[in-house]
């Protein structure tokens, strides 16, 4: 740190170590999921009554991510539907037995290949989610919150927000049709850290749901 900070006083060196700097990070960066800050949402009609609400975790994956070219971005990510949480122990426990089968298939799987941009900060992902065994298309309308150094860890930090909507039924899960929606809203929010063996890293887990 004593030789940067004297290289940052020192006018004939501070170009070439930003210019280092730059072509560091050019082409975008890896990223692995920061599973304390990254958290799905999903909401389902109940009856008519009411929208019946939980949350799921992001077990691991990462995504790969470039500012200046969304085009280059993809993502993968394990997704923990053992931890399906609907506020009541008793009923979460029904909904992970009865209908997702998480004895079975505990995890799903969502691998997203390419990103299009529509906005300043707005993009679609395009890819495909595997749950219950069976693999479907499912498009993410997602935003670009941020980047930069997290001040509390000094982690690199890319942070977005995404959304979501699915039929169930295309997964096979019809259990109770007359009563619960099919069509369930998915909100995500995500913070990666960048991390240049992220993708190596998601490689060695066992990917299959």
């Amino acid at each position: 740190m004593p030789i940067i900070a004297t290289c940052l006083r020192n006018a004939t060196c501070a170009l070439p170590l930003f210019s280092a700097m730059a072509a560091a990070h050019a082409g975008g960066s890896d990223f692995r999921f920061d599973t304390v800050h990254t958290l799905i949402s999903v909401c389902v009609d109940h009856m008519g009554f009411s929208k019946s609400c939980g949350r799921l975790h992001v077990k691991s994956g990462f995504f790969h991510f470039d500012a200046d070219d969304w085009s280059s971005a993809k993502v993968e990510a394990i997704v923990d539907a053992a931890s399906l949480d609907m506020g009541d122990a008793g009923w979460s426990e029904k909904v992970r037995s009865a209908y997702l089968d998480t004895h079975t298939y505990p995890t799903a799987r969502y691998v997203g290949t390419r990103v299009e941009k529509t906005g300043e900060r707005s993009g679609t992902v395009h890819g495909t989610l595997t749950l219950l065994g069976r693999t479907q298309p499912v498009d993410l309308a997602i935003t670009f919150n941020r980047a930069g150094a997290d001040g509390y860890t000094m982690h690199y930090v890319a942070g977005f927000s995404a959304s979501a909507s699915l039929r169930r039924s295309a997964f096979g899960l019809d259990r109770s049709a007359k009563d619960v929606g099919d069509q369930i809203d998915v909100r995500i929010e995500v913070e990666g850290l960048r991390d240049k063996d992220a993708q190596e890293q998601a490689s060695g887990h066992d990917k299959e749901p």
